[in-house]
């Protein structure tokens, strides 16, 4: 029987990021993880383009996990639109005291960066392709089985395992979950004109789509519809899909072209109150998974693990429950909000009533015309939501808090 201090189950972009951070501080961290470490059948390390705010840069830095070689594209200006109806919002990062909001990161090369993390730390034991089949606890510890007959004792076991978690289903934890019958279609193009570091949210009839600032010109798109529709889009010629992108968006950039390799996911909304049990806590979608709407799951996923982080630090047992406790207590509210507010804009912006359209192109307007609610919502946008975990901090405030 292998012993670490703790176990996580999900070896994607939430659970290598914690094993990582676990790591650095001194944990010995086993990971399972079910898919062959090869970034062509990784689900989690596929080309999408992942919006990541400026708090979660700082987590990410703070862990070593942005090497100057891996591609970041700054979001410096955000425009929000709403197809057949008034309310259009631009926010300025310069206008709130910030170079951006945050970054642009294709999925498949941060994975690549993590692949490589979770391989060559002295004290990540990696478990791939394996996955747990069950587990049980004692007053000290908590003992893993996987498929492969491999035996784990630990102090945590950490639940990272993605929308249908095994973990969280093994110990019964209760989660509201919600299908949206819709699916995301992803593909990049090229736009002839496209200003720099920009991102834009059109919501439409149909569906939210936005556009977001990827390397050589090209634009990552995030298009929402319908199961059927996205079924149907998924098939249309190259021609067909750019005239209707252009369409939707009210405008094409000077011409849209060569759009790159489709993929799609089913859309769910997924909230579990109390993510724990004796010695074992979820973390990213195994917990929470919120409508893409406003680019908020990885974000939240990172803000949950810089928050355990923090949890944990100093401990000798990670799986000591008061410091469970403590850290479920801190997350529910930004957990809360999260998965309210994406599923607000969700609903609210495709609710076809002429009511619910008034009251969405008013909110815009609201937010465009009062600073106080612009200023909000750019906070919010850059994930600097209290409590502020440490890794999160901006690197100059959180040395003044050290040297204090």
């Amino acid at each position: 029987m292998s012993d670490c201090d703790v176990v996580i189950s999900g070896g994607g972009l939430a659970g290598a990021t914690l094993a990582v951070a676990l790591a650095e501080r001194g944990k010995r961290v086993a990971v399972i993880e079910a898919t062959a470490r090869e970034a062509e059948s990784q689900p989690s390390y596929d080309d999408r383009t992942l919006v990541i705010n400026a708090a979660s840069l700082n987590i990410l830095r703070a862990i070593g996990l942005l090497p100057a070689e891996l591609t970041r594209m700054p979001i410096a200006r955000i425009e929000i639109s709403r197809a057949g109806g008034f309310g259009h919002l631009c926010l300025e990062a310069a206008n709130h005291g910030r170079e951006h909001f945050g970054a642009v990161i294709v999925a498949r090369e941060l994975g690549q960066v993590l692949s490589s993390a979770l391989e060559n730390h002295p004290l990540i034991e990696l478990h791939c392709p394996d996955r747990l089949t069950g587990f049980h606890t004692d007053t000290n510890s908590i003992h893993v089985e996987l498929a492969s007959g491999t035996r784990l004792q630990a102090r945590l076991l950490v639940g990272a395992d993605g929308n249908a978690s095994t973990v969280r289903q093994l110990a019964a934890l209760a989660c509201q979950r919600h299908d949206y019958g819709e699916s995301a279609m992803i593909f990049n193009i090229q736009a002839r004109f496209a200003p720099q570091a920009t991102a834009w949210e059109r919501f439409t009839p149909q569906g939210p789509l936005a556009l977001l600032p990827q390397s050589g010109g090209r634009l990552g798109v995030v298009w929402i519809d319908r199961h059927d529709a996205i079924d149907q889009a998924m098939q249309w010629p190259d021609r067909q899909l750019l005239d209707t992108l252009a369409s939707r968006l009210g405008q094409d950039f000077g011409g849209l072209a060569r759009p790159g390799r489709r993929a799609r996911y089913p859309l769910v909304r997924q909230r579990t109150p109390w993510p724990l049990a004796r010695r074992l806590v979820l973390v990213g979608n195994a917990a929470n998974a919120v409508h893409p709407v406003s680019a908020q799951g990885f974000n939240l996923g990172l803000r949950d693990i810089g928050g355990l982080v923090d949890a944990l630090e100093g401990l000798d047992d990670p799986g000591q429950p008061s410091a469970l406790a403590h850290y479920a207590r801190l997350r529910q509210a930004d957990q809360e909000s999260t998965v309210r507010y994406t599923d607000t804009l969700a609903r609210s912006f495709t609710n076809p009533s002429r009511l619910a359209g008034l009251a969405a192109g008013l909110g815009l307007a609201a937010h465009a015309g009062w600073p106080a609610l612009s200023a909000r919502l750019a906070q919010a946008a850059m994930g600097f939501r209290e409590p502020v975990c440490s890794l999160a901090r901006d690197p100059a405030q959180h040395s003044r808090q050290v040297a204090a």
